[in-house]
C-alpha cells in the first residue's frame, strides 16, 4: 500500500495539541501537523494517530533520541517513527537557537 497518511508532530513551548494542528489533504494523500509543548503530549498524539491509521509519523528535531525512543514504544512495531536530522555544519546553527 503506498504512503497516504503521514503525521508530523511539533514540540515547542505553549503547543497544545487540542488547539494547534493543522490537515493537508488531497484525494491521494493526508498530512496531519500536530504542535505539543511536552513528550507525554506527544505520545498522546502519536497514539491517536495511529489509531487513526496513520502510516508514518516524523517527530521534529526539539525531540531527543531518547523521546523519540520512548514514543516508539507506545506505538505498533509496524509504525515507522522518524526524527528530523541535521549534518554537523547546521546543528551549531540549531543549538544557537535553542540556548
Amino acid at each position: 500500500m503506498p504512503l497516504s497518511r503521514f503525521t508530523f508532530i511539533v514540540k515547542a513551548p505553549g503547543y497544545a495539541a487540542h488547539q494547534h494542528r493543522a490537515a493537508l489533504t488531497s484525494d491521494a494523500f493526508t498530512t496531519q501537523v500536530i504542535g505539543v509543548s511536552d513528550l507525554a503530549a506527544a505520545i498522546e498524539a502519536a497514539r491517536q494517530q495511529a489509531e487513526q491509521s496513520t502510516q508514518l509519523i516524523e517527530l521534529c528535531g526539539g525531540f531527543t533520541p531518547q523521546e523519540a525512543a520512548e514514543l516508539r514504544r507506545h506505538l505498533p512495531p509496524t509504525l515507522p517513527v522518524g526524527v528530523v536530522a541535521y549534518d554537523a555544519q547546521q546543528q551549531a546553527e540549531l543549538e544557537r537557537l535553542f540556548a
